[in-house]
C-alpha cells in the first residue's frame, strides 16, 4: 500500500500531496499539503491530522478544499485556496497561506 501520493493541479503548476496516517487503531487520516510543482516551494504544509475529504478545481487558479481536523473530526472546514498568490479564503476573509494552520486552529504550527 502506498501511503504518500501526489496529484498535479492548476495546469500542472501545483502538487497536492496526500499521506495516509493511522491516527488510532483502524482510523486512517488522509493528511494533505500543497507545493509549487516547479520549485518545490511549500504552499500549505503537509498536515497529518487534517483529513482531506474533497478537493475541487473551481477554475485554473482556485482550489476548493473540504477537510476535518482530528482527534475530534466532527466539524467540517471549507476553504478556497489561490496557490498562485499564496492566499486562501476562510469564513469570508482572505489570509496568507503562511498562516493557514493558525487561522484554522488558533494555534501555532510546529
Amino acid at each position: 500500500m502506498r501511503y504518500r501520493q501526489e496529484k498535479i493541479l492548476c495546469n500542472r503548476n501545483f502538487k497536492l500531496i496526500t499521506e495516509m496516517n493511522e491516527f488510532r487503531m483502524s482510523l486512517w487520516i488522509n493528511g494533505f499539503g500543497l507545493e509549487n510543482a516547479a520549485t518545490g516551494e511549500e504552499i500549505l504544509p503537509l498536515l497529518s491530522h487534517f483529513n482531506l475529504d474533497t478537493i475541487e478545481e473551481v477554475n485554473e487558479e482556485i482550489l476548493k478544499i473540504k477537510f476535518r481536523i482530528y482527534p475530534d473530526g466532527s466539524k467540517d472546514y471549507s476553504v478556497e485556496v489561490n496557490p498562485f498568490y499564496k492566499r486562501f479564503e476562510y469564513k469570508g476573509r482572505i489570509y496568507s497561506t503562511d498562516h493557514f494552520y493558525k487561522t484554522i486552529t488558533g494555534e501555532d504550527f510546529r
